[in-house]
């Protein structure tokens, strides 16, 4: 069964009808979310172990033994496989037939991103006892949600200034907006935190470097190492994306004022480069990019697994142009 976004608060109050659950997608975040809710929920409705499996747990055993594999200390078990981290798993016949038995345990499956025509996907989708769960990137109007809803959680007190800022700024993985919003919460300790303080706050190291990468386009080869950097630091490459969006609709908004000086709001270290750009750069020219942008961010959802060589060779393109 396919269980969609919007279907999982109902899907989540009726999981003992299932045996299986696949759990994958872009969002590695939101899959670890997923999977962590429907172990707790499990949890609450009977006692239950949970059994990580690991590479060696597969080299050693048969798979449809450890899903009748039982603990002396409970009825049953969730069996927790991250196929990611699993290479070797080979499926054998018959196993969903087996994953229905009543003596069977759990069997909780996490992974990247999977195609519709995977195996996986169409087995876990056409059976009413096994679970699909696609996880998707947050989209513009849902990231708002989600950072609203880790506010809540948090009991973080911020203005719609700020959420505004948060969602453009921290795109689409759900694992670093929790992190950062439960950073913002201890700085707040309850109490309301203004806009200046989230600039002070999130606007970080990282902030500075992906401008960097944005700046230096058309003025030098740095920002493919600029983007390296943001990457290693635990990013998702949506920020990025997003941030050259930002920035070409900004010196289009410029271009098309005719204003001679830039807002305060750039800080004077940006000066210099942005101008150069604006010097080289035509109107069609920015929109030209600004299309080239949303195609890309269009392929890197897509083709997630290539998602950083397509940016990289975006960035390398305009750092020679």
């Amino acid at each position: 069964m396919l269980v969609k976004n919007n279907d999982f608060k109902e899907f989540i109050e009726n999981l003992t009808i299932y045996t299986g659950f696949l759990i994958y997608g872009p969002d590695k975040g939101k899959v670890k979310e997923r999977a962590s809710q429907i172990i707790e929920k499990l949890k609450l409705e009977q006692s239950l172990s949970i059994i990580k499996v690991s590479q060696e747990d597969i080299e050693k055993n048969n798979l449809i033994d450890l899903i009748y594999q039982k603990d002396i200390f409970s009825k049953k078990s969730i069996i927790s496989i991250d196929l990611d981290l699993i290479s070797s798993l080979k499926l054998e016949e018959g196993f969903f037939l087996y994953t229905s038995s009543n003596e069977a345990n759990y069997i909780l499956l996490e992974a990247g991103n999977l195609n519709k025509s995977n195996t996986l996907v169409k087995d876990f989708t056409k059976s009413k006892m096994l679970a699909c769960i696609p996880c998707y990137h947050d989209t513009e109007s849902s990231i708002k949600e989600t950072i609203k809803n880790y506010s809540k959680k948090f009991n973080l007190k911020i203005d719609n200034d700020s959420i505004i800022y948060l969602s453009n700024r921290l795109g689409s993985d759900k694992l670093l907006t929790f992190q950062e919003i439960k950073k913002l919460s201890i700085y707040g300790n309850n109490e309301h935190v203004s806009y200046n303080d989230v600039l002070h706050a999130v606007g970080d190291s990282s902030l500075i470097t992906i401008n960097k990468i944005c700046d230096h386009l058309f003025n030098s080869n740095k920002a493919p190492y600029f983007y390296e950097k943001i990457i290693e630091a635990g990013h998702n490459n949506i920020i990025v994306i997003r941030s050259l969006l930002n920035h070409f609709y900004f010196l289009l908004n410029i271009k098309e004022s005719d204003e001679a000086n830039l807002p305060p709001s750039i800080h004077f270290s940006r000066h210099t480069l942005i101008k150069k750009q604006m010097q080289l750069l035509s109107k069609d020219k920015i929109k030209k990019i600004i299309s080239n942008i949303y195609e890309l961010e269009k392929k890197s959802k897509e083709q997630y697994n290539l998602a950083n060589t397509l940016i990289k060779k975006f960035l390398l393109y305009y750092s020679l142009v």
